[in-house]
This record gives structure tokens, C-alpha cells and sequence, in this order.
């Protein structure tokens, strides 16, 4: 069955159906994503400041490690000697 060709009357329709269309997925879709978007935005901004004093932690304990392991090497060294 072939189909009937295009009318001016029915192409303003379907550009008048995707006009709305457009504008729904305008104010819905895309108003929603832009808040996910910040939400995310936010939580990253919530782990990274997380993450950073958990490093600032790690780090410290590595250098009082540090610390000690040349002390003591310090202390074996100076009694070998004397």
C-alpha cells in the first residue's frame, strides 16, 4: 500500500507535535539533569574533602614512621660506634 504524500497541513501538525516535544524534554528532562548535575557536583565536592583529611591522616602516620625508623637507625649507628 503506498503511503499518501505529505501535506502542508500535516507536516504543520507534526512540526507543531515536535515543537511540543522539544519543549517538554526542554523544561523536564533537561531541568532535572541540571539538578542532578549539581547534586553531584556536590557530593564530589563532599568526598573529596573526605578523602583529603583521610590523607593528611595517612601521611602524617607515615612520617612519624619515618621519623622513628631513623631515629632508631641513628641510635644502632651511634652505639656500634662508640
Amino acid at each position: 500500500m503506498p503511503q499518501p504524500k505529505p501535506t502542508v497541513a500535516t507536516n504543520h501538525a507534526t512540526i507543531s507535535d515536535l515543537q511540543k516535544d522539544v519543549e517538554v524534554l526542554r523544561d523536564y528532562t533537561l531541568g532535572h539533569i541540571h539538578d542532578c548535575i549539581h547534586r553531584v557536583e556536590d557530593e564530589l565536592k563532599e568526598n573529596k574533602r573526605h578523602f583529603n583529611t583521610r590523607i593528611d591522616r595517612l601521611d602524617n602516620r607515615i612520617f612519624w614512621v619515618l621519623g622513628l625508623t631513623v631515629s632508631t637507625l641513628a641510635s644502632v649507628i651511634a652505639s656500634l660506634i662508640m
